[in-house]
């Protein structure tokens, strides 16, 4: 199966959310599919479990993957009546949204939609779409400046390293766009 950039940046973008989650005195848990990705979850310290397990006690839930139906009306079970869901580095606008079609939607703030199932209501913010670049103002630095960094960082050691090495496709080296960072 062929990958592309996006397949290889999403686990990195998950991590990060969590990683932010946790600084900010998050329990964080970290429900994946994959299992090679579930044990390396593990084996750096994050508390795995199955997305229904996650569902049932989260306040809220966050997905950094892009996938269509992690927001499935049916997998809001538990004791909780309120969820809080949002999407981060992913291209789908709306993908989270869809799922719920169903459910009456509601805008109860700017950026905040409300999908009310039987006894439950779920609160997706942005609708769906990358919330730190749809709502409010966005996170310009993230998403552009440091992209444009590591843009710059890539052409110089292009012009330079890469001069000398034989014409083919290479990964940018880390140590070149982690000086960006």
């Amino acid at each position: 199966m062929r990958k592309s950039a996006g397949d290889r940046l999403r686990p990195r973008s998950a991590e990060g959310v969590a990683a932010a989650a946790k600084a900010f005195g998050g329990q964080v848990m970290v429900a994946e599919i994959d299992p090679a990705r579930r044990l390396q979850a593990a084996y750096d310290g994050w508390h795995v479990v199955d997305l229904q397990e996650a569902i049932a006690s989260a306040d809220v839930v966050a997905t950094a993957t892009g996938g269509k139906t992690w927001l499935i009306a049916g997998r809001w079970t538990g004791r909780k009546r309120e969820y809080l869901s949002l999407t981060s580095a992913t291209w789908r606008k709306r993908s989270t949204a869809i799922t719920c079609a169903s459910t009456p939607e509601e805008e109860v703030m700017p950026y905040i939609n409300a999908y009310r199932m039987a006894d439950k209501t779920v609160y997706l913010l942005a609708n769906g779409s990358m919330l730190n670049l749809t709502a409010g103002f966005g996170d310009s630095l993230n998403a552009f400046d440091v992209t444009l960094a590591v843009m710059a960082s890539g052409i110089r050691h292009i012009v330079t390293e890469g001069m000398r090495a034989p014409a083919k496709v290479y990964l940018l080296p880390q140590a070149v766009w982690q000086q960006a960072l």
